[in-house]
C-alpha cells in the first residue's frame, strides 16, 4: 500500500472545499427563501382557499 502524503493532502484540500461549497450554496438557497418566504405563504394560501371552494362547490352539487 502506497501512502502518499501528497495525495492524503489533496483529497482532504478537495473535501474542504466541497463543504465550503455546500455551505455556500445552503446559504444562498435560505437567503432566497427569506426573499420569497411571505409571496409562497399568500400562494399557498390563496391556492388552499381555491381548492377548498372548489371542493365545497363540487361536492355540493354532485347530484346535479
Amino acid at each position: 500500500m502506497n501512502s502518499d502524503p501528497r495525495r492524503l493532502l489533496t483529497r482532504l484540500f478537495d473535501a474542504c472545499l466541497m463543504v465550503l461549497l455546500a455551505a455556500m450554496a445552503l446559504y444562498g438557497a435560505v437567503v432566497i427563501l427569506q426573499a420569497i418566504w411571505i409571496y409562497l405563504c399568500v400562494l399557498g394560501a390563496v391556492i388552499g382557499v381555491g381548492f377548498l371552494i372548489w371542493r365545497i362547490v363540487s361536492t355540493r352539487y354532485r347530484g346535479w
